[in-house]
């Protein structure tokens, strides 16, 4: 009789968010081996890095693979592990690091035109802008100064894959990030717009909700890494570690235009 050993380890790493992604990896039991299968409950797809440790195993899509899992995935499979040879025991581990976002997507719509997040018939002042001195070295993000209360309109459409909107707390250092509140909108080209600093309960949609552009969505407050009330704002791919944002253009005026928008300039939505 054949001995079977059996191993099985599992590592996750959420490196992104505070908040515990809604995904699950698990093991099935298959002739001479095993799936490893994952549950995606997010309404975006979820990259899966896995490092296997294989005795008598082999892998159907290699040892060490980036997967990706799509939106409201249940029992996908990312890969076959089966015994090499059968007449031997086997055992398998890995590790994995997970997080939200496709991590081997580079091409988007660059040409996409956003609209300005705030009501027609008003106007915003850029406290900081790409690459400010304060909070934003080397990030393409942009403060919008607006008052508290200020409604918030989504620059473009998509599904709500996340949401923050229970904290109070604010501070204007880096450690009070972690009480940010946020809307987070997925759009269709695979990219991710943020809006944060949202007030407490301000969100006007829920996880899930299929947002069209220029939608109210949120409440303006002063939550979290924040030295006074404004919106946060960037748009970005995710990857496993880290996010890769840039910058977008914005209808300005009564929107036969777009542009990068500046630091310190202010501008009008009359569309």
């Amino acid at each position: 009789m054949k001995a079977l050993f059996l191993t099985f380890s599992l590592f996750i790493f959420i490196t992104s968010s505070a908040q515990e992604l809604p995904v699950n990896l698990s093991y099935q039991e298959i002739d001479n081996g095993y799936q490893i299968i994952a549950d995606n409950e997010m309404y975006c797809p979820v990259s899966v890095a896995i490092e296997f440790d294989l005795v008598n195993m082999k892998s159907s899509n290699g040892n060490n693979k980036v997967f990706l899992v799509p939106a409201r995935s249940k029992a996908f499979v990312l890969t076959e592990l089966r015994s090499i040879n059968s007449k031997q025991g086997y055992k398998f581990s890995y590790q994995s690091k997970l997080n939200f976002g496709n991590h081997l997507q580079t091409a988007y719509d660059k040409n996409f035109e956003y609209y300005l997040p705030f009501d027609t018939g008003t106007e915003q002042l850029i406290g900081q802008g790409y690459n400010g001195s304060f909070s934003h070295r080397n990030q393409h993000a942009l403060d919008f100064n607006c008052e508290l209360n200020t409604p918030i309109y989504a620059v473009r459409g998509g599904i709500v894959v996340k949401l923050v909107q229970h904290n109070t707390v604010n501070c204007p250092k880096k450690k009070c990030a972690e009480f940010n509140n946020y809307i987070m909108i997925y759009h269709d080209d695979g990219t991710f717009a943020s809006y944060t600093h949202i007030r407490q309960s301000g969100a006007r949609a829920s996880i899930g909700d299929t947002i069209e552009q220029g939608q109210l969505i949120a409440m303006s407050g002063n939550v979290g890494w924040s030295a006074g009330p404004h919106l946060h704002f960037e748009v970005f791919l995710q990857r496993l570690d880290e996010k890769e944002n840039f910058k977008t253009k914005f209808l300005v005026g009564d929107g036969t235009n777009s542009q990068y928008l500046e630091e310190s300039k202010i501008y009008r939505r009359d569309y």
